[in-house]
């Protein structure tokens, strides 16, 4: 199992829709800052630190959004947890150029004063971290929750206060809204939203035994034949999912079979850069929440890698831990994992979809969507 560099829980979000906003004039105060958290992460963060990255030269767009569990100071000193945490900020700030981060500390572990002086410690400490980078520390701010009429701090070299704004009426949420993003209330309730409850575990397992001993469906050979007529399956359902039809038992278990074939898994992986990028990754939800461990790490692992390729790093992050807890030693979801912890971009996990779409063509596979241009 390839194991996260950090303790904890640990986000990275570089969505396009945040991209395509930009301008961090938009939302210069402090507050309104704050209520754009939720939208930008997918979720209502709570006990939770947030780094907001800035680029270009004046500091004025926003870039990868990073959130980590946090844990409250001991001894006068941050966690040990937190001290990780912000030096892995740090590295995806100074690897992405950015000329300057906001820290954000959201908790209701500790209250009035503890929090302000926690918050104190948590900035001195980063911005020791930061003086060996380029990128200046431009603000760190504090509140209990992300909630309309919540009190925040500024600690930065003088304490500045405000109120927290409805974070439903914050320009960002109306944005990913309008693209068809879901802000969910917790991180607990995307876990939930992720893992399922799956009703047929016991049938699918035992379908798919059947399946791989059957000979019309046997392991990864068959020829190129073979390889076409599973991807033709998975194309299939990938239409059919796109008219809101999904699979039964049997025909979940046969998509598991299918997948077995390496070459079917490399191709289907350059599905996430075509027009049916979002049925797949439907079709991925499904079976995630369908199929038994360990054959759900693929379908899990298949999730998490598109919406890493659209720059949903959360919802990424929690379908590959799905895919690692039923299979631990799964080698993509550890290293999808470990390339998310890192802050490698979504541009750079593409590539890899590129390259399925080139094998589907290398093995003559017919009826495989076009690549679309980047950033369409």
């Amino acid at each position: 199992m390839t194991t996260s560099p950090l303790p904890g829980e640990f986000e990275f979000s570089d969505d396009d829709l945040a991209a395509l906003l930009g301008c961090v004039e938009r939302v210069s105060d402090p507050g309104e800052l704050i209520a754009a958290i939720p939208a930008l992460l997918g979720f209502h963060p709570s006990n939770s630190v947030v780094a907001l990255s800035l680029m270009g030269n004046s500091a004025s767009t926003l870039g990868p959004v990073m959130r980590h569990d946090y844990f409250p100071s001991a001894g006068g000193k941050p966690a040990r947890q937190m001290s990780a945490a912000l030096r892995q900020f740090a590295a995806v700030c100074d690897g992405e150029g950015a000329r300057a981060v906001v820290l954000v500390v959201i908790t209701d572990r500790s209250t009035g004063e503890t929090l302000l002086d926690e918050t104190i410690e948590l900035a001195e400490v980063f911005e020791d971290i930061l003086a060996g980078t380029c990128v200046e520390l431009a603000d760190v701010l504090c509140t209990a929750a992300i909630e309309s009429g919540r009190p925040w701090a500024s600690v930065m070299r003088s304490i500045h206060r405000g109120t927290v704004p409805d974070p439903a009426s914050s320009p960002v949420a109306a944005a990913q809204v309008l693209g068809g993003r879901v802000i969910r209330s917790s991180r607990e309730e995307l876990v939930h939203w992720v893992h399922g409850a799956g009703r047929n575990h016991e049938t699918i397992a035992r379908l798919i035994t059947s399946g791989r001993e059957s000979s019309a469906y046997g392991g990864g050979s068959g020829g190129d034949a073979a390889v076409q007529r599973r991807v033709d399956l998975v194309l299939e359902h990938v239409r059919r999912a796109e008219a809101g039809s999904y699979p039964d038992p049997q025909e979940c278990a046969d998509l598991m079979v299918a997948l077995t074939d390496v070459h079917v898994r490399d191709v289907v992986l350059g599905l996430a850069i075509t027009s049916v990028a979002a049925a797949a990754e439907q079709l991925w939800l499904v079976l995630t929440h369908e199929v038994p461990s360990p054959e759900r790490s693929w379908p899990a692992t298949l999730l998490g890698f598109f919406a890493y390729v659209r720059g949903d790093g959360p919802l990424a992050g929690v379908a590959l831990s799905a895919a690692l807890s039923a299979d631990s030693e799964h080698t993509l979801a550890g290293l999808l994992d470990l390339s998310l912890q890192s802050g490698v971009r979504p541009d750079g996990i593409r590539d890899l979809a590129a390259v399925g779409l080139s094998i589907g063509e290398s093995l003559g596979i017919g009826d495989l969507p076009p690549a679309l241009p980047s950033g369409g």
